[in-house]
């Protein structure tokens, strides 16, 4: 038995709130999406001496990854015959030409 007193019907109330749930739970489901979110899943650190430690470690891997580069094109440069080694990339259109 209900608790309190009967609610009154109103012509036009009730298909308007099914209407606007209905909307509103469509809109919500469908700018979520289904299946994993793209992306590398890091949270990022608030305290400043572990920023300053993740800026350090990313420009010693950049700086890292420089130098094996360099090296690798000196040896390649080296086993060619001494002719002109260069790294293309693939990006820039103007490299391309060059060669």
């Amino acid at each position: 038995m209900a608790q309190g007193p009967l609610a009154k019907k109103f012509k036009g109330s009730v298909n308007k709130r099914i209407i606007n749930k209905s909307k509103s739970n469509s809109n919500n489901s469908s700018s979520h999406g289904l299946g994993p979110k793209k992306g590398a899943r890091s949270i990022a650190p608030k305290k400043q001496s572990l920023i300053k430690q993740k800026k350090m470690h990313k420009k010693l891997t950049a700086a890292i990854n420089k130098n094996i580069e360099q090296v690798i094109a000196s040896r390649a440069e080296a086993v060619d015959g001494g002719q002109k080694f260069s790294i293309i990339k693939l990006n820039s259109d103007k490299d391309t030409d060059k060669s």
